[in-house]
């Protein structure tokens, strides 16, 4: 049974996968989110789940509690799994390029928090939002402070300070292979990488060139922030 049927025209304008500066509006604690302007004329929807952790701390909030036992991380890795995980599907490829698997990265995200909780965000607060989603009638863009930016092979995601490979690249000797170049490309702390699809029969070289790309990017991305 059909449930959704979204249909996209080339008359109206598409902000989905754009990224902007925006201003909370409006906080409403029923259901747990805020309002955002973008200045696109119609305010965006933030859902606390989707308020990277990092807005907690500007507020005074305190994330390890803010998290709880109940959504707390995956027990402690391996020396050998620290900087490189499997775990992850290629949600921001398929934001951007309409692939057939539609879930997203493994990002550690609040479950139990308000944003409406002063801790967290304020009206007036200034944040950096992505639109993952297109208004539908009235209702406005959904947004998302978790950050995915694609490029050819690669996707660079700010919040997930670790890299993967796609759960679609099934070859476990190509996904060992792009793990050790991963390894050895040795992306900067506190940013991550997902290697695409597109990206598992591509050299070092070409991987290298591509995280090089997104990472210029997203240096004028926070410059601009």
């Amino acid at each position: 049974m059909l449930e959704e049927l979204y249909v996209e025209r080339a008359g109206q304008d598409n902000y989905v996968g754009n990224i902007y500066k925006g201003v909370v509006v409006n906080l409403e604690p029923s259901i747990q989110a805020a309002f955002v302007d973008f200045g696109v004329g119609r305010n965006g929807f933030l859902h606390v789940s989707d308020i990277e952790p990092q807005y907690f701390r500007q507020g005074g909030y305190d994330p390890a509690k803010a998290l709880g036992p109940a959504s707390s991380s995956r027990p402690p890795r391996r020396d050998s799994e620290s900087a490189v995980g499997d775990e992850f599907s290629d949600g921001a490829e398929e934001r951007f390029a309409a692939s057939e698997d539609s879930s997203e990265p493994s990002v550690q995200r609040p479950a139990a928090i308000q944003a409406a909780d002063p801790g967290i965000l304020r009206r007036g607060d200034e944040v950096l939002v992505q639109v993952i989603k297109e208004g539908i009638g009235t209702k406005g863009p959904t947004l998302s402070t978790y950050i995915s930016i694609p490029g050819r092979y690669l996707v660079l995601m700010p919040a997930l300070g670790r890299v993967g490979v796609s759960r679609k690249i099934e070859d476990e000797a190509i996904r060992r292979r792009l793990r050790d170049i991963m390894l050895e490309l040795n992306p900067p702390k506190g940013v991550g990488f997902i290697v695409r699809t597109a990206g598992s029969d591509r050299t070092k070289r070409e991987l290298s060139r591509d995280m090089a790309y997104l990472l210029r990017l997203w240096k004028v991305i926070a410059r601009r922030n």
